[in-house]
């Protein structure tokens, strides 16, 4: 039985690595597919991860999508390169990863060629349609064509059972990104609280593609830098966005504001546990900061996981509020303990597999 992993964001490779290294421990066959919807830094992950199967890049030299248009001309290019793949097998296991367009065309071509899709962190929906966009519909179609899904929550588990009583639902009891923790051993005792320091992420369609919203958020940076410094880590396609609403270099030359490149997984999981607080719209942030009980402002008016959610992290859409939220220092409530991995969802999967083989 072949499995084949398809990855194509930086976010899907951290919560797939895992999944690939207990499959590759216990010997199973692993295939190991980038379709390039990111390239930075993908490598460095994969070392990280110590994977060892040799990815294979269905695109060469291929540039990272950071814009619609871009993605757009990619997308029925990269769907008909994983079928014409794909094809070349039988009922084989296609591991598919979350909401992105990478899990859309991997999950369509599988079934569309006869095999078998399998989707990690399944289950998950915000019920709301078209938020956040497009991810939402992204998996209310991925569903559709699932066989076993994967789902981190028993609410998520409950979903699937639910409303697609034809797919086979497996609970992993978490979601695989703690193993990621786990395997790179981050820990928080190895880092210090630095005070009067915020990390910023953000890139969601909803808040860099709007131009008012966008500015309204660069006026948020600015006014917390006065009494923070910022670290404000930059995905290709907020930056884009940035130049292009002619907001980076007003940005750039605020000393109190760094504008820092995407980096490693663990350095930047280090620089977040190393501030007061971080300010994300990221589901990833949302689910490894909730590990660590770190104070999270997560900047959506809704999200689909519940990591956090009332613990550690709070969802504040409006960006007057979230300025008060922090100047007021109410994120010093949010601050937690660390959890203990009970499960390892990873491992979960592995034997689910298996155990199937035999």
């Amino acid at each position: 039985m072949s499995n084949i992993f398809i990855v194509g964001t930086r976010a899907q490779l951290i919560k797939v690595a895992p999944v690939i290294y207990f499959f590759e421990k216990e010997q199973l066959p692993v295939i190991f597919l980038l379709t390039g919807q990111h390239r930075d830094t993908m490598q460095d992950l994969i070392d990280e991860f110590k994977i060892q199967a040799e990815p294979i890049h269905l695109i060469k030299n291929n540039k990272e999508h950071s814009n619609i248009l871009s993605l757009l001309g990619w997308l029925p290019k990269i769907f008909q390169l994983l079928t014409n793949y794909l094809k070349n097998f039988k009922n084989a296991n296609v591991f598919v990863h979350g909401d992105t367009l990478t899990t859309l065309a991997s999950a369509l071509s599988a079934k569309l060629t006869n095999n078998r899709v399998i989707h990690l962190e399944s289950g998950l929906t915000s019920n709301k349609l078209l938020s956040p966009f497009p991810e939402e519909i992204i998996r209310r179609i991925v569903f559709r064509t699932t066989n076993i899904a994967c789902c981190p929550t028993q609410k998520d588990f409950d979903h699937m059972q639910k409303y697609y009583p034809n797919t086979t639902a497996l609970n992993t009891f978490g979601n695989t990104i703690l193993d990621s923790i786990n395997l790179l051993n981050i820990t928080k005792k190895n880092v210090f609280d630095s005070t009067n320091t915020i990390v910023v992420s953000i890139h969601r369609f909803q808040n860099i593609y709007n131009q008012e919203r966008l500015n309204n958020i660069a006026k948020m940076l600015h006014t917390l830098s006065q009494k923070y410094i910022l670290n404000f880590v930059l995905h290709p396609a907020t930056e884009k966005k940035l130049r292009k609403f002619d907001l980076f270099n007003n940005l750039e030359e605020n000393k109190r504001i760094h504008l820092l490149p995407r980096m490693t997984y663990q350095n930047f999981l280090t620089l977040a546990l190393n501030s007061e607080v971080v300010i994300t719209d990221g589901g990833s942030n949302q689910e490894e900061l909730a590990f660590f009980g770190h104070p999270t402002v997560i900047l959506r008016d809704s999200t689909e996981r519940q990591d956090g959610i009332g613990y550690n992290a709070i969802l504040i859409n409006e960006t007057p509020i979230l300025i008060d939220f922090i100047l007021s220092k109410n994120f010093l409530k949010l601050k937690k303990n660390r959890s203990n991995l009970k499960n390892s969802p990873s491992k979960i999967i592995t034997n689910y597999f298996q155990t199937s083989k035999k």
